[in-house]
């Protein structure tokens, strides 16, 4: 007659079965559970890794001589739900110019000197455009990727460290300092000097702005509301005083194609201030701009930049700090704007053994008054021929010849020419 056996023996000989069957099925639980609270919506988590600046999309604000997406040392958090994007790229600039320039790190046509007598020629070099950036990715649940940047490089007279941008973005709002709806740093090829031929726009601006992709994610629209000091000269003798009391409002269309891209901004400005005792006064300014880039074959491209506006200047690489939105009239006591044009085209050439060329024109002009000075600026122009070689990837070196003239209100002229290198490499 067997033994007949009770619950616990029963239970002592599979017991080792029974714990790893209990593990195994809290383990699920636990697993379904932490999946339930991170795994993002729409994407899997993996893809935090490979996210990118999302103002990038569409090939939108990506300077042809910006650190590359794939570049970068990334640093992921134990729960995978925070990115940290550490990038940099040391850059060495060289150029020698025929007379000397006051801004020696681009070829700006408006600091040519137009008097009789004739400046020194001049050498430079210089890191001031070296740049250090850190990238923040974190997944949220309910709210999307929050994305964070801060970039700077150390272009002032100090050189030290300078802001280029500061922001963080959440879905299509982004908040902080970046480039402005009205810059078209992605509608060129690259080149040495760092505002491009005249006629460019590289300004970046402390703003609130929403971006919505169409449902073909080929077309994009913005809105910003932006800030932006005006800029002009107030005579010594006046008792006047600037005021920002109400933002820049900017707009901009952008559409994207592999055969042809272009995007359509405008800005609506108000110039504040107080001249003497009076009371507060407003002027308005406006500005439209466009710029496209059309494939012509499969390594060439042709761009097209075109610009005009009132009081608006300043968003124009060439005219920023030089007093161009308005000058004082002192027949009558007033301030009165100026009206400017600018634009460029330009031709780029991707060559054999990882060469590429370009070939750019710009010209940029300004609507003089009849009481203005004989030595108040006309126009200039500056054509650049570039030559680029892509020994590895991350890695440029960029060889420029540059000539310009600027030409005067009363009929003097003058013109430069400059050889520059850009030696470059990304980390």
């Amino acid at each position: 007659m067997k033994k007949k056996r009770n619950r616990s023996d029963i239970f002592n000989k599979y017991r080792v079965w029974c714990i790893v069957l209990c593990y195994a099925l809290l383990m699920i639980n636990i697993t379904g559970y932490g999946q339930q609270e991170s795994k993002p919506d729409s994407a899997q988590i993996s893809d935090v890794v490979l996210e990118k600046d999302t103002i990038q999309d569409m090939h939108n604000d990506v300077s042809p001589l910006d650190i590359g997406s794939s570049r970068g040392i990334f640093i992921l958090s134990s729960d995978q739900l925070l990115q940290l994007r550490i990038l940099g790229s040391v850059r060495a600039n060289f150029n020698f110019s025929d007379q000397d320039l006051i801004d020696y790190q681009t070829f700006n046509p408006y600091y040519i000197p137009t008097e009789a007598e004739v400046q020194s020629p001049n050498f430079f070099a210089g890191i001031e455009q070296t740049r250090l950036a850190f990238e923040v990715t974190r997944r949220t649940k309910t709210m999307g990727d929050v994305f964070i940047r801060l970039e700077g490089d150390f272009k002032n007279s100090s050189k030290s460290y300078r802001i280029r941008h500061a922001y963080g973005q959440m879905g299509g709002v982004l908040i902080g300092q970046t480039w402005s709806l009205m810059n078209n740093v992605s509608f060129q090829p690259a080149i040495v000097s760092l505002d491009g031929p005249a006629g460019g726009s590289g300004l970046r601006t402390p703003q609130i702005r929403y971006s919505r992709s169409f449902k073909n994610k080929s077309s994009l629209w913005s809105a910003a509301i932006e800030y932006s000091r005006p800029d002009f000269n107030i005579p010594d003798s006046l008792d006047a005083q600037l005021l920002q009391v109400i933002p820049d409002f900017t707009g901009r269309y952008s559409y994207y194609s592999d055969l042809i891209s272009f995007r359509v901004a405008a800005v609506v400005s108000t110039i504040s201030g107080r001249l003497e005792a009076n009371d507060l006064s407003y002027s308005f300014g406006y500005g439209i701009s466009f710029s496209g880039w059309k494939k012509i074959s499969k390594k060439s491209r042709l761009y097209l930049t075109l610009n005009t506006g009132q009081a608006v200047s300043h968003f124009s690489d060439m005219f920023s700090g030089n007093n161009e939105d308005m000058t004082y009239n002192p027949n009558t006591n007033q301030f009165e704007a100026l009206v400017s044009y600018s634009g460029f085209i330009a031709y780029d050439q991707t060559l054999p053994k990882n060469f590429s060329t370009s070939l750019s024109f710009g010209i940029a002009s300004i609507k003089n008054h009849d009481f203005q000075p004989s030595n108040a600026y006309n126009y200039s122009y500056n054509a650049l021929l570039n030559l680029f070689w892509e020994p590895i990837k991350g890695s440029r070196l960029g060889m420029e010849y540059a000539f310009g003239q600027r030409f005067d209100y009363g009929g003097n002229r003058g013109f430069t020419n400059r050889l520059s290198m850009l030696m470059y490499y990304d980390f």
